[in-house]
C-alpha cells in the first residue's frame, strides 16, 4: 500500500501545475487470470469507480492519473454445472501519457490514445463454488500465499465529447498484470492479472 502513496506523492506535484481537469468515472470490467487451467474461463464481470485527473501538457500530449476502486479476478467453468469464481477488490492508481487529436468534421468531439502503467493493492476478496458442492467464502490471503502489490502496463483510449464547462468521455483501458498473485507449491502457472475496463468519466477545470 505504502508504494501506491508514494507513486502518487511523486506524480502530484505535475498535476499541480498550470490547467488541471479532475473528475469522476464509474464503469464495468472483464477480467481474468492468465494462466493456463484445464477449465474454460469465462469473463469475470465486476465494477470499477473512482477519481479522475488530466492535465495538459502540449497541444497533443497530456498526463491522466487516476484513483480507482476495481473489482478483478477470475471465472472458471469446470464443466456444464461446475463453476470457481473469485472476485478480487483492488485499490488502484493508472497513471497514463495520453495523445488527443480533434476527429474532422465531428464537432466538439475529441480522440484519446492512452499508454501507461498501474499499481494496485489487493484490498479483499470472494471466493465462490457453484455446483456439485456450494460454497461461499472470504478470500484466504495467508492460506493462499497471495501477493498483495500487482503492477503492470496500460493501454487504452477514450472519446471525449466537450462540454462548455467540462467534458464526458467512453473510457477504454485494458491491464495487463506482471507478478504472480497466489504462488503455490509446485504449481508451474502465473496467477497474473489480465482486465478490460470500460467506464465513463466527467472532467471539469479548476484553477485557471
Amino acid at each position: 500500500m505504502k508504494k501506491i502513496f508514494t507513486l502518487l506523492l511523486i506524480v502530484s506535484p505535475l498535476l499541480l501545475q498550470a490547467q488541471l481537469y479532475i473528475g469522476a468515472k464509474a464503469g464495468a470490467t472483464l477480467s481474468n487470470y492468465k494462466t493456463k487451467t484445464p477449465w474454460k474461463e469465462v469473463a469475470n464481470l465486476g465494477f470499477s469507480f473512482g477519481a479522475t485527473s488530466f492535465k495538459q501538457l502540449n497541444t497533443n500530449f497530456g498526463l491522466q492519473v487516476d484513483l480507482q476502486y476495481t473489482q478483478k479476478g477470475y471465472y472458471h467453468k469446470v464443466c456444464n454445472t461446475i463453476t470457481d469464481q473469485l472476485k478480487a477488490n483492488y485499490i488502484e492508481i493508472p497513471i497514463m501519457v495520453d495523445y488527443g487529436f480533434i476527429i474532422p468534421s465531428l464537432d466538439n468531439f475529441k480522440a484519446h490514445v492512452t499508454l501507461g502503467i498501474y499499481t494496485a493493492y489487493w484490498l479483499s476478496g470472494k471466493y465462490k463454488m457453484e455446483g456439485f458442492d456450494q460454497s461461499s467464502e472470504n478470500f484466504d490471503f495467508s492460506k493462499s500465499n497471495a501477493s498483495r502489490f500487482d503492477i503492470g502496463p496500460n493501454a487504452g483510449g477514450r472519446l471525449e465529447y466537450i462540454l462548455k464547462n467540462g467534458s464526458v468521455s467512453l473510457d477504454f483501458r485494458y491491464e495487463m498484470g506482471l507478478l504472480d498473485l497466489q504462488k503455490r507449491i509446485n504449481d508451474n502457472t502465473r496467477n497474473t492479472n489480465h482486465a478490460l475496463l470500460v467506464s465513463l468519466s466527467y472532467l471539469m477545470p479548476i484553477g485557471n
